[in-house]
């Protein structure tokens, strides 16, 4: 398997090592001769290997790249600035992953854990971007003890093809709604009134305080 899939190699890594170290065992490499032959040896192999080594750190030390998202930091610096330390946010899953590890707050979906009550409470989450009227989704999210939701606008309007939009993957399940014109996601970066208040805007969020 590690022979096809890359990521494999690194639990592959730790075994080369120890075998590796196996090279210096007299008692498996005796036959060569005196030790200081077979230690030689050891390190004119040492030697070879580090030549592709040294080139190889070289070339990945050279490589200079840099990652900007700018919304995304800006929404980051807000929460960190203007929320209590304990208000509970919801929101995408990758977006939620940003903001537990940048800002410490507390979050109710989470994309690195997978269970059938995670997955409940991110279906709950996602109805922001169903049909479903404003006030079910309000009151999903208070069930969950959210304070804060985060809609992204790439969510709410984009879609790869036709179907795979999240409202219209919606519609294959919530067949009482189908008929809205509008996911509610839009409605609410609309209007968010008067079950949620906006907080926070840029060119990518919406931070909707849920009106208690």
């Amino acid at each position: 398997m590690a022979v096809i899939i890359m990521r494999l190699k690194l639990f592959w890594t730790p075994h080369m090592c120890l075998m590796t170290s196996l090279l210096a065992s007299r008692q498996i490499f005796g036959w060569i001769g005196p030790s200081t032959r077979h230690y030689a040896i050891v390190i004119a192999i040492i030697a070879c290997m580090s030549v592709g080594g040294i080139a190889n750190l070289r070339h990945q030390w050279s490589i200079v790249g840099e990652f900007s998202n700018y919304p995304q930091e800006e929404l980051v610096e807000w929460i960190k600035a203007k929320t209590p330390i304990d208000a509970v946010f919801c929101g995408p899953m990758p977006t939620m992953a940003t903001i537990k590890l940048c800002t410490k707050r507390p979050i109710v979906n989470h994309p690195h854990y997978e269970d059938a009550g995670l997955r409940a409470r991110t279906k709950k989450v996602y109805s922001m971007y169903s049909r479903k009227p404003a006030a079910e989704v309000k009151q999903n999210l208070l069930d969950l003890g959210v304070d804060y939701a985060i809609l992204e606008n790439g969510w709410c309007q984009t879609r790869s093809k036709v179907g795979c939009g999240m409202a219209e993957i919606w519609d294959l399940e919530d067949e009482e709604n189908r008929k809205e014109v509008f996911p509610t996601c839009a409605k609410l970066r609309k209007n968010p009134k008067p079950h949620f208040k906006r907080v926070f805007r840029n060119s990518d969020y919406d931070v909707l305080q849920i009106v208690k």
